[in-house]
Order: structure tokens, then C-alpha cells, then sequence
């Protein structure tokens, strides 16, 4: 289990089943008890889900929903995607398949929808300031209240990653850009500047390489590359919306 600020990550070992299922219960319990609220369980490892599992991921889901917070099912495989959609669950669970489609190129000459800028000027102290911020920026795109979510929390974490690696970050720009079918949140910093590609596996033992991991688990694109314009690393995240939007 990792925590990164408000958000808990349970990576359980091995399938969710009337073996395992107490273990999942009490870590999930201890971890709302401790104020947490945003509880995600990364199914990497797992490849069936009994209906005890199901039935315990049902409650505590429901539970954090009720007080304001949010469980969610990530790296799912085809399998497990497959029977929590026969069980008519995908609309009750927040699930995140292993393997997404590509999200689609922009047509050439695209033109955004809107778009804002900011300058980050507060500390880090000041980080869930931000997120709110992002959130309401794109409360009327048509989102799910959980994607709106994990898009503010994805930006969160990228700015995170600014304040661990420029200075505080304090200087750094943030963008967001609507476009009909995406929203796109860049986060630009003036470090020292670094890249990853879009399929390396960071280290999981640095921080820099776990905010990474937890970003591609919550949009559909994360790019990381040294800025063409200055010194210093761009973040693009990217979610694309549930329903295209009509350009005005």
C-alpha cells in the first residue's frame, strides 16, 4: 500500500476472493477510519473477483460515496472488466481498464473550446487550493464526477512533482485547454528539466517515478519531456470527456 498525500493505493497480490477478501475489508477500513477518502485498488495482479470480493468493493464504495469520497478499481484486466460489466457493476464501481485505446490526434487546426492559464505564487502548503481550482474549471464539461476528480488529482500530482524538482515550483505555469472531445492539463516548471517515454516504467522506489505511475492510473495520456521553450520539464495530461461537446 502506498499513500501520496489524500489519495491510498492497496495493490493487492492476488485475486479477490473469500481468501483474501477479509485482508482487502480491513485494509480499506483502516485507511477511511484514518481520514482517508480516495481510495484506489490497483488490480494489476488480479485475475477474478468472487461475489464476496464484489460484495465487499460494493459497501466500501458506497460508504466513501456517501461521506464524500471515492473508490476506484484501476489497471483491471480484460477479464475482471469483463465480469464487472456482466454484473452491471461499471456504473456503481469507478473502473479503469490495464489497457486503454490510444486517445485520438487532434485534427490538424483543432481549435480549443477555452483555455486558462495561471501562474502557481502559493507553497506547497497550498497544493489542494489548486486542485479545487482545476476541478472547477471544468465542472461543466461532460464529465463524471469521478473523472472530474481524478483529472484535479492527476494535476495536483504533476504540480507535486514541480514542487519536489523546481524550486517549490513557485513560478510555474498551469494550463487548461477544452477541446470537444478532451480536456488537457500542462504544467510547466523551470527546473532542471526531464523526460520519460510514454512506455518506460518509472521507478517505483522514487518519488518522481510513483507520481508518474499514479497519473497514468487516473487520465488517459500522461507525456513528461523537457520544455522546447526554456529550461525546465512540461506535463501534458490528457482525459478525454464522455461526450463530445458542441463548439460554440
Amino acid at each position: 500500500m502506498n499513500e501520496w498525500n489524500d489519495i491510498a493505493v492497496i495493490s493487492p497480490a492476488h485475486d479477490i476472493d473469500i481468501s483474501t477478501v477479509g485482508e482487502l475489508r480491513d485494509q480499506i477500513d483502516n485507511l477511511v477510519a484514518s481520514g482517508v477518502y480516495r481510495v484506489m485498488v490497483n488490480c494489476q495482479h488480479v485475475t477474478f473477483i468472487d461475489s464476496s470480493g464484489l460484495a465487499c468493493l460494493i459497501s466500501r464504495a458506497r460508504h466513501l460515496s456517501q461521506n464524500g469520497g471515492l473508490l476506484s478499481l484501476v489497471n483491471t484486466s480484460a477479464d475482471v472488466t469483463r465480469t464487472l460489466q456482466i454484473a452491471r457493476l461499471l456504473e456503481v464501481l469507478h473502473v479503469t481498464a490495464a489497457t486503454r485505446p490510444p486517445v485520438p490526434v487532434l485534427k490538424p487546426g483543432a481549435m480549443p473550446l477555452w483555455s486558462k492559464s495561471f501562474s502557481v505564487r502559493q507553497g506547497i502548503e497550498h497544493l489542494g487550493y489548486y486542485r479545487h481550482r482545476i476541478a472547477d474549471m471544468v465542472s461543466t464539461l461532460p464529465m463524471s464526477d469521478s473523472d472530474r476528480f481524478d483529472m484535479a488529482l492527476a494535476a495536483g500530482e504533476a504540480l507535486s512533482n514541480a514542487y519536489d524538482h523546481a524550486n517549490g515550483a513557485v513560478g510555474c505555469m498551469m494550463m487548461v485547454i477544452a477541446y470537444p472531445d478532451r480536456v488537457v492539463v500542462e504544467v510547466r516548471d523551470n527546473g532542471c528539466g526531464y523526460e520519460i517515454a510514454p512506455d518506460e516504467e518509472p521507478d517505483e522506489s522514487e518519488e518522481r517515478g510513483r507520481g508518474i505511475r499514479l497519473m497514468r492510473m487516473l487520465v488517459d495520456s500522461v507525456e513528461v519531456r523537457r520544455r522546447t521553450d526554456a529550461q525546465g520539464t512540461l506535463v501534458r495530461l490528457i482525459k478525454l470527456l464522455q461526450a463530445p461537446v458542441a463548439a460554440a
